[in-house]
């Protein structure tokens, strides 16, 4: 299948969305590179056990600990325990982050300082056993941090701490609210009991020369804002013979990416602003707006592709 994810370039936006760096991301054996994070004596097996983080769950973390802190395997620990439900397994949550280059010391993105908001859906097969055991045992409302490695874009390898303080879990995982008044024009949309939709029968006639936005539902939540992180799901056709191409309710989790950073086509980045969270919108997408129109550069290249999209959930930037 095909994701709507267009790139990831920068340090930055691997670590927007990545998640579980600590546990995730050690090799077979259990560890890192033995040069993650330096030479000094602190840090080691057990990197957190040498920085102090703060617990005021009310202001930005502070991290104290002599860099460059060597990270030869990975860890994660509990900061301050939330009073919330303990996250379980299939959850998807969300999370105010930030991370420091164990390297350096230097703060690389800070939810506190305007960077995007991050999470997760906690999955065994995703995550992995350490990862999902922590996970699986921590409360919302929860302060964490973990220490491991991120490849960057520039290939290389970069040892980090993660601290991030637990939000929520996404709820519902569907849809809800008033129903829209779509044109007509295009194939009616119809939902399984579980809220995964369907067309009826394929389009007809020729597709629209610009993207299409129409509202299924209308949710009832804050509308959704550039620099939001978009928790959706959403299922693709194409428009040339109805095909289904991708589907977020296949793989059993949803899909999120930061609002208007240029992380997936144009389609989505422009059209699902605005929108309250709740809320389902059909977007036909032409190529100019999906892949381009070279189906040898991309396997969905000159295709008009057809999205039908449910808002979750959207956590802005601090304000």
């Amino acid at each position: 299948m095909t994701s709507p994810l267009r790139r990831r370039t920068l340090l930055t936006t691997a670590l927007a969305a990545t998640a579980a760096i600590g546990l995730a991301a050690c090799d077979e054996n259990g560890s890192g590179p033995s040069d993650a994070g330096g030479t000094s004596d602190g840090g080691g097996e057990r990197p957190l056990d040498s920085v102090s983080i703060s617990e005021d769950l009310g202001a930005e973390p502070t991290l104290e600990f002599e860099a460059p802190l060597s990270i030869t395997a990975p860890q994660a620990e509990v900061i301050a325990e939330g009073d919330g439900d303990v996250i379980a397994e299939g959850d998807t949550i969300i999370w105010h982050q930030m991370y420091v280059d164990a390297s350096s010391g230097e703060t690389l993105e800070s939810w506190w300082q305007g960077a995007p908001a991050g999470g997760l859906t906690v999955q065994a097969e995703a995550l992995g056993p350490d990862a999902f055991e922590f996970f699986t045992a921590l409360p919302v409302g929860s302060r964490f941090a973990m220490a491991g490695w991120q490849q960057g874009g520039d290939g290389q390898r970069y040892a980090l701490i993660q601290v991030a303080d637990v939000q929520r879990v996404v709820s519902p995982l569907r849809a809800e609210g008033e129903p829209g008044e779509p044109s007509g024009d295009f194939p009616a949309v119809t939902l399984g009991e579980d809220g995964a939709p369907s067309l009826e029968g394929a389009p007809e006639g020729e597709p629209p020369a610009e993207t299409v936005r129409e509202v299924l539902i209308t949710g009832n939540g804050e509308k959704t804002r550039k620099g939001d992180y978009l928790v959706m799901q959403y299922t693709g056709w194409k428009w040339s013979d109805g095909s289904q191409f991708d589907s977020s309710w296949e793989r059993g989790a949803p899909f999120s990416f930061v609002q208007g950073q240029g992380r997936v086509i144009p389609g989505w980045d422009k059209n699902l602003t605005g929108l309250p969270i709740g809320s389902q919108v059909m977007l036909v997408i032409p190529p100019a707006d999906a892949y381009g129109e070279d189906p040898e550069k991309n396997e969905l290249g000159g295709e008009t592709l057809i999205f039908v999209v449910d808002v979750l959930d959207a956590e802005p930037v601090k304000g």
